[in-house]
């Protein structure tokens, strides 16, 4: 299986070889106890789940306000002026991924493209659990769950990356290259329609709000959740809808999104009942222990590959355009991103874990070479699965 993923590289995804199948635990809480530490898993009414009240979906959240995102993506600028060959290899790489994409990649990335992204992602969870979420969503057995992540009015949904678009201004593959490209749309589909700009690609943005808040929600399966999450935005560059750093632009900023919510003490109160009527119904509809139906069940993609095909993804093997080996400054509130994946962990930890399964600095999008913290860098799935062990003056080590 390794082998297969590290051949295909980042150039293809999990529709493209033969998954093994096998334990999908993707659990990597500190502590390993897990689902006895989830704050009202007792109180979900399992015969009827209870919705969020009026009141809790009407009120206005201080995560509610607008970020202006320009400053977070603000690397496309230096490329742009002063690293042109970095913008051909986008759009080099984009045409081999979109012309060499198989039938069966194309059927997946269509339905991406026309699907709410937190139901077609549902095969991340696995085999067996995916249908069952599906099912439950189906039967309005999940209504907070679905009341925050749904595509049409999630109430935890990410800003639109229009303004972002219009700043930036670049063209889209299938219009600076319309005689290169391979149409990969449904028949009588209006994909190519869009006539909104290139950088950053709001299905990305979408997808990694989406798959972000399912796998804080459901951090046992977080390496499998996030690397499917990283499949709906390859799908973009498929379909020669978007290039690599439109993707990755969407990956940072949909991750910051849902961190500012998970920051948000008093949104965090329905992040938390989601979370647990997410378990608890999964748990009673499974028909055993969550954990172990999981660790028989037939995973999507295994855990080290799910890992591996993430992290590649968030660089698309672009050259450096800067200097490797400057330190980490992770954005404070990324630590909130770790809330129930490391729930033992204070702040200052979870950002040590953070930095310390960061990539290394100095490609594409990277801002710290400019002294900022960076959303480029933070590799998400390795730091929600990392087994951590702490000393006794509080400093984090990966086990």
């Amino acid at each position: 299986m390794a082998g297969s993923i590290a051949a295909a590289g980042v150039l293809s995804g999990p529709a493209d070889v033969a998954l093994a199948g096998g334990r999908g635990r993707g659990h990597g809480m500190a502590d390993p106890k897990g689902h006895g530490s989830i704050p009202g898993l007792e109180d979900v009414d399992l015969e009827s789940p209870q919705p969020f009240t009026s009141a809790q979906l009407e009120a206005t959240y201080a995560s509610d306000r607008t970020v202006d995102y320009i400053p977070l993506l603000s690397g496309f600028l230096g490329l742009q002026s002063e690293h042109p060959d970095t913008l051909d290899e986008n759009l080099a790489r984009t045409l081999t991924i979109n012309q060499g994409a198989s039938d069966a990649v194309q059927a997946a990335a269509i339905i991406d493209e026309y699907g709410d992204m937190s139901y077609t992602m549902a095969n991340g969870l696995g085999e067996k659990l995916g249908a069952i979420y599906q099912s439950a969503v189906d039967a309005g057995r999940l209504p907070k769950t679905t009341a925050l992540i749904h595509k049409d009015g999630g109430r935890a949904q990410s800003e639109s990356t229009s303004p972002s678009k219009e700043f930036f201004d670049y063209d889209r593959p299938y219009v600076v290259a319309p005689d290169d490209y391979v149409p990969r749309d449904k028949k009588g589909g209006d994909a190519y329609s869009s006539t909104s700009g290139s950088y950053p690609s709001g299905h990305p943005n979408q997808a990694f709000w989406q798959g972000t808040l399912l796998a804080t929600l459901l951090p046992e399966l977080a390496p499998q959740i996030l690397a499917r999450t990283s499949e709906s935005g390859h799908y973009r560059i498929v379909m020669a809808m978007h290039y690599p750093l439109d993707v990755i632009g969407g990956r940072m900023m949909g991750q910051a999104a849902i961190a500012k919510r998970w920051a948000d003490k008093e949104f965090r109160t329905l992040l938390l009942e989601a979370r647990a009527e997410l378990y608890a119904v999964l748990q009673s509809d499974c028909g055993r222990d969550l954990e172990q139906f999981i660790a028989k069940d037939t995973a999507w993609i295994e855990t080290a590959d799910a890992k591996k095909i993430y992290r590649d993804r968030m660089t698309y093997e672009f050259a450096r355009v800067d200097p490797a080996g400057i330190p980490m400054d992770v954005p404070r509130v990324a630590a909130e991103l770790l809330w129930t994946s490391h729930p033992s962990l204070t702040e200052a930890q979870r950002l040590q874990v953070l930095e310390l399964t960061s990539i290394d600095s100095g490609y594409p999008l990277d801002l710290s070479p400019h002294s900022s913290s960076s959303w480029q860098r933070i590799d998400l799935c390795a730091a929600m699965s990392a087994r951590v062990r702490v000393d006794r003056d509080g400093t984090v080590h990966l086990r």
